[in-house]
């Protein structure tokens, strides 16, 4: 008699084995991996306070809906998407720190099955699983999913995009190419680095796809039309970028930036999400050999699919490569590294294809090594992450905490002082009314002559109408306030009070000169 046949799909037993359990299905994988994803994006989602950038979506997001373009075009340097949706979503959800967040934790949960859906264009189904598993735990990833930002919603347009454009490219079809026309038009209108995601696809399409060439030139023409009402507003946000100074450690270097992608940096003395490291360039190299290794051995993996490699491999390669020659040439004085934490999906892929390759040299252990190589890989991402949720000095700038104190000691009749930044994220906790002026630290800094700030004669002025005064301002405009502000303020008034909350200093003033009968 023949033996049967085993059931297509059916685990064998293998000798000596018995006990083996059968692999899961990979839905079940992925269902696990997103809700992993998803515990660590809204955990403590409302923990930190919001900080400027977050709180200024919060500032336009207050004023009427005619006001929101105009304010984004001479006070921003983005596109107005991303704008809209927090207005809409706040009109809805409340204006607090968990309900304003939310969008970007779902959008970034949303990135972990379509970076899982994009590698499994190019690579197998284990470098897929281990894809999305390496963004669901992503530090980078993570923090950037707990901010009211932008770049998760980058993210997943930009993994939509690819994925559109790939379709359209290899079924066709008018709806997949109006699709990804769609796709298009929403990334660039979310960040303007998307229109370089849209360069690596035209370079891909004309470099292997050729003859898909005009119709994807009718697509970018379709979306050119659709975003043409913004180009005014962008033209003239470009101009006001030259205008401005802005904090130097807000510039990114590649091995602070491979240290985010790669655990979340901050280890070490590596710099973090928020703040430049002290680890020379040579330790950093050092330290992520293990990283740059396994990503090259992805790399060569996906060499033997060029078309492939392309796809996945131009967009962070074109974007990081061009933004370094923006810096060098100074045509940007503005970038930070946070900007590139939709492309963590892309890194994901090869790292994840060259831990693969690297495990699957362990003949007869290959899961067992690949195991291995993860967790030691994530050895480097949990104390970042229990930093993250747990350390309240790992993020700078605690405005809840500030304007509490305020709240508790402020009197009738005080006034304040704001440098630079520091009014919006303040005003956001702090909603009681009382009069203020806004000191323009970033217009002083870079011409103290034409700006010359606050002067003791202005001191003396306030103290004889205001008997206490409050000032706010931040670590990043040290030399405008100790240097300049501080010395002039001390002319009518004493120091009675100081606190920093972690670079968001509050000083109080008390007048110098007798109290009038």
């Amino acid at each position: 008699m023949t033996a049967p046949h085993p059931e297509p799909g059916a685990a064998m037993a293998r000798p000596g084995r018995a006990w083996a359990l059968p692999r899961p299905d990979s839905g079940v994988v992925l269902g696990g991996i997103i809700v992993l994803a998803a515990v660590l994006r809204f955990a403590g989602l409302g923990h930190h306070s919001l900080w400027y950038d977050e709180a200024f979506v919060m500032w336009v997001g207050g004023h009427r809906w005619q006001d929101v373009l105009p304010l984004l075009a001479s006070h921003d340097f983005h596109p107005p998407l991303y704008y809209l949706l927090i207005k809409a979503w706040t009109g809805v959800a409340g204006t607090g720190e968990a309900a304003v967040r939310a969008p970007s934790a779902c959008l970034s949960v949303i990135c972990v099955p379509l970076t899982y859906a994009l590698a499994r264009r190019v690579a197998s189904e284990r470098v897929s699983l281990l894809s999305a598993f390496l963004v669901a735990v992503s530090p980078f990833q993570v923090m950037a999913g707990q901010e009211a930002r932008m770049y998760p919603l980058l993210a997943a347009l930009t993994l939509g995009s690819t994925l559109a454009l790939a379709a359209g490219v290899e079924r066709g079809g008018a709806r997949r190419w109006a699709g990804y026309a769609v796709l298009a038009v929403l990334m660039v209108y979310t960040q303007y680095l998307g229109f370089l995601v849209l360069l690596a696809h035209g370079v891909w399409v004309a470099g292997w796809e050729r003859r898909h060439l005009g119709t994807w030139l009718a697509a970018m023409g379709a979306a050119a039309v659709l975003y043409a009402p913004w180009i005014p507003a962008a033209w003239h946000q470009t101009g006001g970028q030259y205008g401005r100074a802005w904090p130097q450690h807000a510039l990114f270097g590649p091995g602070a930036l491979l240290g985010l992608f790669a655990f979340g940096g901050s280890l070490f003395g590596m710099p973090s999400y928020f703040l430049p490291g002290t680890l020379p360039p040579i330790a950093q190299g050092f330290l992520l050999l293990p990283f740059i290794t396994l990503l090259w051995r992805g790399a060569v993996r996906f060499a033997s699919d060029r078309r492939g490699l392309a796809l996945i491999g131009l967009p962070p390669a074109l974007i990081i490569g061009v933004m370094l020659l923006v810096l060098v040439g100074r045509f940007v004085l503005y970038v930070h590294m946070f900007w590139f934490s939709f492309l963590v999906p892309f890194y994901a892929m090869f790292l994840s294809r060259g831990l693969v390759d690297t495990a699957d040299r362990a003949r007869g252990q290959r899961d067992r090594a690949l195991a291995f190589l993860t967790a030691g890989l994530l050895l480097y991402s949990t104390p970042v992450l229990d930093r993250y949720y747990f350390d309240p000095h790992f993020r700078f700038f605690q405005w809840r905490a500030a304007a509490d104190l305020v709240r508790s000691q402020v009197r009738p009749g005080d006034f304040f002082i704001y440098v630079g930044a520091a009014e919006v994220p303040f005003v956001y906790y702090f909603r009681e009314s009382y009069p203020a002026v806004v000191m323009d630290a970033v217009e002083a800094l870079h011409d103290p002559r034409a700006h010359p700030g606050f002067t003791s004669v202005q001191a003396h002025l306030l103290a004889a109408r205001h008997r206490r005064v409050w000032l706010i301002a931040t670590n990043e405009f040290y030399a405008q306030t100790r240097n300049r502000l501080l010395p002039a303020l001390a002319t009518a008034f004493r120091v009675t009070g100081y606190h920093d909350f972690n670079g968001a200093w509050v000083y109080l003033f008390e007048s110098t000169s007798p109290p009038p009968h």
